[in-house]
């Protein structure tokens, strides 16, 4: 049971320091976007660094959704593997939903 315990263990220490890189990302890129948007308000990078900081953001929670794929394919839990996947083309589906309305 200790082999179970310690792997999520593991995965708890993953998406821990998946999520506080991710937030110093896009924190860093959207502070950046603000200060340049505070100097040249019209200046084209400044819409693209805000929008790039919030994609980073928005990315954050998807990428622990992989994470956890990975995490629970290596320990051989293919109920929760199968779960996240369903998670991930749910996901998937939603963002290129998105996209598309986008045009």
């Amino acid at each position: 049971m200790t082999t179970d315990s310690d792997a999520l263990a593991r995965l708890e220490s993953h998406v821990g320091r998946l999520f506080t890189v991710g937030v110093a990302i896009s924190a860093a890129i959207l502070a950046v976007g603000l200060a340049l948007f505070l100097a040249t308000p019209d200046a084209p990078a400044t819409s693209h660094l805000l929008n790039a900081g919030l994609l980073v953001l928005m990315a954050t929670p998807m990428l622990r959704v992989l994470l956890s794929i990975v995490e629970y394919v290596r320990m051989g839990d293919w109920f929760f593997a199968g779960i996240t996947i369903a998670v991930v083309a749910e996901l998937s589906v939603a963002v290129l939903s998105a996209l598309r309305l986008k045009v």
